[in-house]
């Protein structure tokens, strides 16, 4: 008699298939609803932390500018905009002690980042995303502001268009970018419409 009260007890606290379906039910509603928040969050962590390696960089280079007066020189050794030294100028400032490690940020595919000091391009128009003049005040005239003895840039290669977007808005702000689907030529961004490999992002740091 006890044994049989005992099951009867042990039944009543069993979950019926109703409930452990409506538990279900809910878990399942409550991933559709936090997973594409989390996917967002690594997202915007990316972009993010591609904005503080930028201005990594552009600290690093106002360090090196004020000790050696030139950004087409390192530890007394002139060089000429564009040349190999140039073409990785990030590992110059890290071995200069200005940088604790290369330009590397996460978005992008990482095969080419690195930062550049090249050639101006003096009145040329900065309409094209992959030359080195810049709109920066985004006045849409055709000047080049960014004309001088040299310009640094940083490269990010590889990044889709939607990141390149979300770092443009992050640095200059949504009036300097463009719609998805369109060059973007305005501001310290540029970057052309992406293809199946992504699209290179050229960063103004400086230039003097």
């Amino acid at each position: 008699m006890k044994t049989q009260k005992k099951i009867q007890v042990q039944a009543k606290r069993a979950f019926t298939l109703i409930e452990m379906i409506g538990v279900l039910a809910v878990i399942a509603i409550l991933a559709a609803l936090l997973i594409p928040k989390i996917f967002e969050a690594i997202n915007n962590a990316g972009v993010n932390n591609a904005a503080v390696s930028y201005n990594t960089v552009k600290t690093a280079l106002a360090d090196h500018y004020a000790k050696f007066g030139s950004l087409l020189a390192s530890n007394g050794t002139a060089f000429t905009a564009g040349n190999g030294v140039a073409t990785n100028f990030d590992h110059v400032l890290l071995t200069e002690g200005f940088l604790d490690k290369p330009f590397l940020v996460k978005i992008g595919d990482g095969t080419g980042n690195r930062v550049e000091v090249n050639a101006p391009q003096g009145t040329t128009t900065p309409a094209t995303p992959l030359n080195t003049a810049y709109d920066l005040a985004g006045s849409g005239s055709g000047t080049n502001d960014a004309a001088g003895g040299a310009v640094v840039e940083a490269i990010i290669t590889g990044v889709t268009e939607l990141d390149a977007k979300a770092l443009n808005d992050r640095l200059d702000g949504q009036t300097l970018g463009s719609a998805v689907g369109a060059d973007d030529t305005k501001g310290r961004v540029k970057y052309n419409t992406s293809t199946g490999n992504g699209t290179i992002v050229r960063i103004y740091v400086t230039h003097r």
